[in-house]
Formats: structure tokens, C-alpha cells, sequence
């Protein structure tokens, strides 16, 4: 397939022919209703008869071992893929029948790798508000909030100063300060949802729970859900969920968890071992036993 034929492909995912509207505030939650998913091409089920509901407002989060379904959560909910059966619910309205637009600005991802974008840091904040790209001091703001600014004010020209490797005068970021860019852009957006995807996997365990704070001020009043393998981030949320083989196995605080004999309780016991023997404590990936 050359470019030209990929650029006529058409999308199979589109707008309903009449939208309902969106709510301006999430009041229930998001609910996965025995969602069943394969990825095109493939006869892996990624996701068997899932269902799980998220309650607004809450932190939750999403752990279990590459391959487990997680990241296939996040894209099922932006609709980059729609569910071979069952259905996916915001406040009891199948995303099916929500633009594409209204969805995706109702969520703000941050991915594991943020997009570096080839412009000055004011510029890479406003992406995530439009709306916001001439008011230097909201934007400015966010990147404070977010731990951003620290990184930013010592550049050549502050917010100014173009970042990237693109240009001869630009600066580049560690993995670390772009994350921090990324989630100044995330306190600009004000999205109702809120989804990390392996958000701290280049910090080391200072900077992650530092950054988590961040975050915490961040979902205050919002709906979040973490996608991780590090159990240091998973405990603070209100609710955990164990997922493998496309399902959850296991469901409670870290609390309850902990007190049962399961998958978590034996990852968390890794991560303890791991840290003891360790100057630095670091995350140990849930194992697939």
C-alpha cells in the first residue's frame, strides 16, 4: 500500500447521524458492559465478556502484566476501535452514540511516551487548549501546577524557546521534563476524564511520588483511571483492579488486596523483596503466574 492509498482509506469509526449530547459533567461514571474485543487482522481476544464500572469522580486503577487488556481499555473508551460486542457507556450513553469531537474532549490521555511536540514550550502546553494559546498567564499557571515551570523558566527564552531536535536552536527534554510539559497540558484541558498510561515510567520513585501529588490536585473532582504496572502508584488510588488474560481477576483497595492471597498480594511481595535489595525502590511488574 503506498501513502496515497492509505490516504483513502476510509475510517470505520464514525459519528452517529444524530448525535445525543454529551454531558457537560460526568454524574455516574463509565461502564463496560460485557465487552468483548480482537484486534483487526488477529484472532487474540484481547478483551472476553469485560465489564467493569468506573464511578465518577474517583481514581482508579488498571494493573496487570503486558499484554493483560489495559491499554485496549483506553482505546476502546476513545473510540479508536469499537468492541466486536457488548458496549461502553458514559453516564448510561453508549459511546456510539456521542461525536467523535464531544467524546474526545470530554478525555485527556497522557501516554507513556507524550508527544514531543517540534515547538516552542508555550505552544506544546496550549495543544491542550486552543482556546488558551495567547494568555501567557494561564498557560504559565498550568505549567506551574504541573511542575512544569521549573523546567521551562531556565530555558534560553522561557516559554519561548523551542524544544525538539527538529531545529538548530532547539532544546531538547529528558523522558522526565516531558512529562511534566505533558501534564501542564492536562491542567490547561480541564477534561471530565482523566487516563494515564504508564504515566511515571521514566521517573525514579522521588519524582514519582512528587509527580503524583501533582496529579491528585490535578483529578480532583474528576474521573481517572491509571493504567500501570507499578504498584507504588496503583495503592494510592480508591479502587485497584487486576487484570489478565482480558478480564479482571481481582478487585479492592490496596488494602484488600494486600489481605488476599492472589496476584497483587504476590507482585507486591516481588516489588517488597526487590526494594530491599535495592538502594532504590522500583516497581516490580505483575508476574503472569
Amino acid at each position: 500500500m503506498n501513502l496515497f492509498e492509505f490516504l483513502d482509506l476510509e475510517t470505520r469509526i464514525v459519528d452517529p447521524p444524530n448525535p445525543l449530547p454529551a454531558p457537560a459533567t460526568l454524574k455516574e461514571g463509565i461502564r463496560f458492559r460485557n465487552v468483548t474485543f480482537r484486534y483487526p487482522g488477529t484472532d487474540r481476544v484481547a478483551l472476553r465478556d469485560f465489564s467493569v464500572t468506573i464511578p465518577a469522580g474517583r481514581t482508579v486503577a488498571i494493573v496487570g502484566a503486558n499484554g493483560a487488556g489495559k491499554t485496549t481499555l483506553l482505546k476502546l473508551l476513545c473510540r479508536f476501535y469499537d468492541p466486536e460486542s457488548g458496549q461502553i457507556e458514559i453516564d448510561g450513553i453508549d459511546l456510539r452514540d456521542l461525536s467523535l469531537t464531544q467524546l474526545r474532549r470530554m478525555i485527556t490521555v497522557m501516554f507513556q511516551l507524550p508527544v514531543p511536540y517540534q515547538d516552542t514550550a508555550r505552544q506544546n502546553i496550549a495543544m491542550g487548549n486552543l482556546e488558551a494559546e495567547k494568555d501567557l498567564s494561564t498557560i504559565e499557571a498550568a505549567a506551574r501546577d504541573a511542575g512544569a515551570h521549573e523546567v521551562i523558566a531556565p530555558l534560553p527564552k522561557g516559554y519561548h524557546t523551542l524544544l525538539g531536535k527538529w531545529f538548530a536552536e532547539g532544546t531538547e527534554l529528558s523522558a522526565g521534563e516531558w512529562q511534566r510539559v505533558a501534564m501542564a497540558r492536562a491542567y490547561l484541558r480541564q477534561s471530565e476524564i482523566i487516563i494515564l498510561d504508564e504515566p511515571t515510567s521514566f521517573m525514579d520513585s522521588w519524582a514519582e511520588a512528587e509527580w503524583f501529588e501533582r496529579f491528585r490536585a490535578l483529578a480532583r473532582g474528576r474521573t481517572a483511571i491509571i493504567i500501570t504496572h507499578r504498584l507504588t502508584i496503583a495503592m494510592r488510588a480508591d479502587v485497584i483492579h487486576v487484570m489478565r488474560y482480558g478480564q479482571i481477576v481481582e478487585s479492592g483497595s490496596h488494602q484488600d488486596l494486600l489481605a488476599r492471597p492472589g496476584l497483587y498480594s504476590q507482585s507486591w511481595r516481588a516489588q517488597v523483596e526487590s526494594a530491599s535489595q535495592s538502594s532504590e525502590t522500583q516497581a516490580t511488574p505483575l508476574v503472569n503466574s
